[in-house]
């Protein structure tokens, strides 16, 4: 670990204690030194090489402006040194509560309304995020926080902007579990909203299903190539509908979610926006 309990950074954050170690770097519970507790994610050494990093912190000055209840707010991108070793870091909001990755391992799949509400709700911060020119690039159940103050469980985005060029930094095991979540065109370092849509739409089959809408056994491969390589060609066999799993999944529920996961990014929804305004239809048939 780089940090240890009771460290104060930049005169700043207090470390409180180490939460754990993420595809990008470690993350820390800190006390600002006015604003309470927040998150540290300190950036690994590696990754920051491997990315541009005058970008990344363009982003962070973008998310730093970001408010949204289904966001997770970013304050700050700086550095620190400890050790001649400068390290780079994102402090964000702390969120009380689990991934939505953490649930899915309990629980396999969810039931629907709970499902659709944490879809709403993530498409929400996603939405806006998109009507103001940021792609997350990372959507995957990791990335998704359920908060739990209130009674209603409430999903908020996170780690926005962080899969840049990532690819030698990250353990296979890590990878494969990102990479079932791109869409198509990002194993070529293209990333739209629609891109976003996509992953969108693999977190909402998944939490209706337990299952993923192309199975892929990721085990044996020791290459990110092949990886790829095996993702797109699972891919050449249109996915089941989620309804085949549970026959109480309605037929606009399945074109909804079957749209979202097009490879052909021309018949996919356009944004974040589109995809939420699909969810909110299924919502309203519920009524």
């Amino acid at each position: 670990m780089i940090l240890k309990r009771g460290e104060i950074i930049n005169n700043t954050y207090t470390v409180k204690f180490f939460i754990g170690q993420g595809a990008f770097g470690e993350v820390y519970r800190v006390k600002h030194k006015f604003l309470g507790l927040q998150v540290l994610k300190i950036l690994k050494t590696e990754y920051v090489s491997n990315s541009d990093l005058d970008t990344l912190i363009k982003e962070a000055l973008i998310l730093s402006g970001l408010t949204h209840e289904n966001i997770v707010r970013v304050f700050e991108t700086n550095s620190f040194i400890k050790d001649q070793e400068t390290h780079y870091f994102i402090a964000m909001e702390f969120v009380s509560g689990e991934s939505l990755s953490d649930l899915l391992k309990r629980e396999i799949k969810l039931p629907f309304d709970k499902a659709l509400k944490i879809q709403c709700d993530f498409l929400k911060g996603l939405a806006k995020a998109h009507s103001n020119s940021v792609i997350h690039r990372d959507i995957n159940p990791d990335n998704i926080l359920l908060c739990y103050e209130n009674e209603e469980p409430k999903a908020l985005l996170s780690d926005f902007g962080l899969a840049q060029k990532a690819n030698s930094v990250e353990k296979i095991s890590s990878a494969a579990g990102r990479y079932l979540y791109f869409a198509p065109e990002c194993f070529t370092d293209i990333y739209l909203p629609t891109s976003d849509v996509f992953s969108a739409g693999i977190v909402f089959y998944k939490m209706l299903t337990g299952a993923y809408p192309w199975e892929l056994d990721l085990i044996n491969f020791n290459d990110l190539n092949d990886i790829t390589k095996n993702i797109m060609i699972s891919r050449k066999k249109r996915p089941v509908p989620p309804s085949f799993f549970d026959n109480n999944i309605s037929s606009e529920t399945d074109n909804v979610i079957l749209k979202s996961l097009e490879l052909d990014i021309e018949k996919r929804y356009n944004n974040g926006i589109d995809f939420l305004d699909a969810i909110k239809e299924i919502e309203q048939l519920k009524l």
